[in-house]
């Protein structure tokens, strides 16, 4: 079994973000609600560049889910905003 060095560490840095999620979290301000969105959409970039491969993908796939991303988070962010004010 071949274990590639470049998933583990992304893997490692997957790991180690969602600890800093957490820890976020736990202050239950709006501000570490706009931190763990961010490190939320920062994972969903890592999952699929890395994981789904995305990386390698058609320069028209990429841009669709980088713009999801984008429009996602522009969107969480607003609903946070708005609703914690």
């Amino acid at each position: 079994m071949v274990i590639s060095k470049r998933l583990t560490l992304f893997w490692v840095i997957l790991m180690a973000v969602s600890v800093l999620s957490f820890e976020s979290s736990l202050f239950g301000s709006r501000f570490a609600a706009a931190i763990v969105i961010v490190i939320g959409l920062v994972k969903a970039l890592i999952v699929g560049r890395e994981f789904m491969e995305l990386r390698e993908a058609p320069l028209v796939l990429r841009g669709l889910f980088h713009a999801w991303v984008v429009i996602l988070g522009a969107v969480l962010l607003a609903v946070v905003t708005l609703l914690k004010a």
